[in-house]
């Protein structure tokens, strides 16, 4: 050792160095053997649920990475790479770990495929991966993780685990907890794949204790909707994706803050039947519990009347697939579209309700004495039958000639064709030998004959101008078009002046000539049956010949039965320009 001493006092700072390395060995980070894995969830996961797969590359760096086949799984995000690096009881290590999330399909074994790294001097392959795909639970009960997990949960559930088509459910996000919950965040909600969905506002948030499995859990709702099945059979409800903020017990919660755990629901099945056959005629399309009033304007009126039916109706069912009552009326008696007075849709703690005012317009023909009776007709799913609701009394209209009566345009088929005009040969037969004698009747005959002789050389001109032999009748039609045109477009002008009345009045005669026109029949003589009838046998399409109709029963309405309406007029002209630009596309 003294030697030793004495060696250090001639060496320098170098050789002082690696003496004490030499002396005092120590422990160099050793580097493993590079490892590639996969990993899954290893309990069944439920029908529609999300869940997570990864692939850790260790000890060594990927220069590329080649993803799995899934095989039937859908992948929602990914790949997502994270990289760490360090030391461990004086060894290093290097992951690499790629993550996806995926949701599973139907019910099932997948089979994940083998996934790749490169390194560069070698290829390495990880394990393929087994996922057991579980049915959705039935929607009305809650399904607790089973293992500590439990402490904590949330739930998708429906009210009922069997549905009519179009019957109101409720569906629920519920909370489960153990534990001291500050707040929450909804991350994502399931799809609702064949059903209407309303969001609802008001449904109660307070806790409430339920027991499951012998373990007492704070309850609360997060969220409500009402769902309407659109179409019967299994459908499924997905899954939904909640964020809740866990407290600390004793004084970490003040000093750390809440943790953020995110939670998913399992997702639900519903069985939906369709409604039972044979479906009523008069059926709305309403599945709920409906009620309604009718009241009529007049039980006595003359044939210039209108009578003014109201009806207002509630109900819990779909809106959108309500249709309005339709009324079978008596031969005599006219109804039209009814107009929605007014309409509402609201929450009652319980469900949406929707309702609705019309007023339906009924014009008398004819004289008499006339009896009908309303009817709703709706499906009730708590007793599984169509019901229908009728007035308590017949409606009874006793209607009176007016004075205008029987001078209505009489139908098409009931108009006597005109008789022929009466011959003048027979008159003038017996003149003529008394004319032969005369110069001025072999004057005027050659004049007539020079006449006609003019006449049809004129003819034949646009023949030798090439010009179409019908290009004169043509061109009749074409003015005959046009001044009925400059009818309807100066019927614009009378929107300014707001007298709804002569709008409409001069909007059905226009309309009428215009049609007249174009079907070559006489504007006095055309009904809307008969144009109906006219315009199908040209191939006109349905749609633009409904828009004439119901612009020709809109404008009836206004000068007949007093339903002008100021602040319809320009939408009223504005349909029926389209319908004539329609009409004329059609007829070209």
């Amino acid at each position: 050792m003294r030697q030793l001493l004495q060696k250090r006092k001639n060496t320098g700072p170098a050789a002082v160095l690696a003496l004490v390395f030499f002396l005092c060995p120590v422990a160099l980070p050793a580097q493993e053997a590079p490892v590639f894995e996969s990993s899954g969830p290893t309990r069944e996961v439920p029908e529609g649920s999300r869940f997570e797969v990864a692939f850790t590359l260790k000890n060594t760096v990927a220069k590329r990475f080649i993803p799995p086949d899934f095989k039937g799984l859908r992948v929602l995000t990914g790949p997502s790479e994270l990289r760490s690096a360090g030391f461990v009881n004086g060894k290093s290590y290097n992951h690499q770990t790629w993550t996806y999330e995926l949701e599973a399909g139907a019910p099932g074994s997948y089979t994940i495929g083998s996934a790749a790294v490169q390194t560069g001097a070698q290829t390495l392959r990880a394990q393929p991966l087994v996922v057991r795909v579980g049915k959705a639970r039935p929607g009305r009960m809650p399904s607790p993780p089973s293992g500590p997990a439990d402490q904590l949960f949330i739930s998708g559930e429906l009210d009922r685990a069997t549905a009519w088509q179009g019957q109101q459910l409720r569906f629920q996000i519920k909370l489960y907890t153990q534990a001291s919950v500050s707040d929450y965040d909804i991350l994502d909600l399931p799809a609702f794949e064949g059903f209407f969905s309303q969001e609802r506002r008001r449904f109660d948030t307070r806790t409430q204790y339920q027991t499951i499995r012998g373990k007492r859990y704070a309850v609360r709702i997060l969220y409500e909707l009402s769902l309407y099945p659109q179409q019967a059979g299994d459908l499924r409800i997905g899954a939904a994706r909640v964020r809740v903020g866990v407290e600390q017990p004793g004084s970490l919660s003040a000093l750390l803050g809440s943790i953020p755990v995110v939670l998913q629901t399992q997702p639900v099945q519903l069985k939906v039947k369709p409604l039972p056959e044979p479906v009523p005629k008069a059926f709305t399309g309403g599945v709920g519990v409906y009620k309604w009033r009718v009241t009529a304007d007049k039980d006595t009126l003359s044939t210039d009347d209108a009578l003014a039916l109201t009806v207002a109706l509630e109900g819990n069912g779909d809106a959108r697939s309500f249709a309005h009552p339709r009324f079978d009326l008596p031969g005599g008696l006219e109804g039209f579209e009814p107009r929605t007075v007014e309409q509402e849709e609201y929450e009652t703690g319980e469900s949406f309700v929707h309702t609705r005012t019309l007023e339906y317009v009924i014009l008398p023909r004819r004289p008499g004495v006339y009896t009908f009776t309303p009817e709703l007709v709706y499906f009730d799913p708590d007793s599984n039958k169509y019901r229908s609701l009728q007035t308590e009394q017949p409606v009874r209209l006793r209607v009176a000639p007016g004075p205008t009566y029987g001078q209505q345009t009489a139908p098409l088929d009931t108009i006597a064709a005109p008789p022929p005009a009466p011959s003048a040969i027979s008159l003038v037969w017996n003149k003529v030998p008394g004319w032969l004698g005369a110069p001025w009747f072999w004057g005027t005959l050659a004049g007539v004959a020079l006449i006609w002789a003019a006449a049809f050389l004129y003819r034949l001109r646009p023949a030798a101008s090439g010009a179409p032999a019908a290009a004169i009748d043509d061109r009749r039609v074409k003015l005959s078009l046009k001044s009925m045109r400059t009818r309807f477009l100066g019927v614009q002008k009378l929107i300014q002046q707001g007298d709804a009345r002569v709008l409409y009045h001069e909007l059905l005669k226009a309309l009428q000539g215009y049609v007249a026109v174009r079907l070559g029949a006489e504007p006095f003589i055309l009904t809307k049956e008969y144009m109906e009838e006219q315009l199908t046998e040209r191939r006109v399409p349905a749609a633009t010949t409904g828009k004439i109709t119901r612009v020709w029963q809109k404008c009836e309405q206004a000068v007949f039965a007093g339903q002008a309406a100021v602040a319809g007029m320009h939408a009223t002209w504005e349909e029926a320009e389209t319908a004539l630009q329609e009409l004329d596309a059609a007829l070209k």
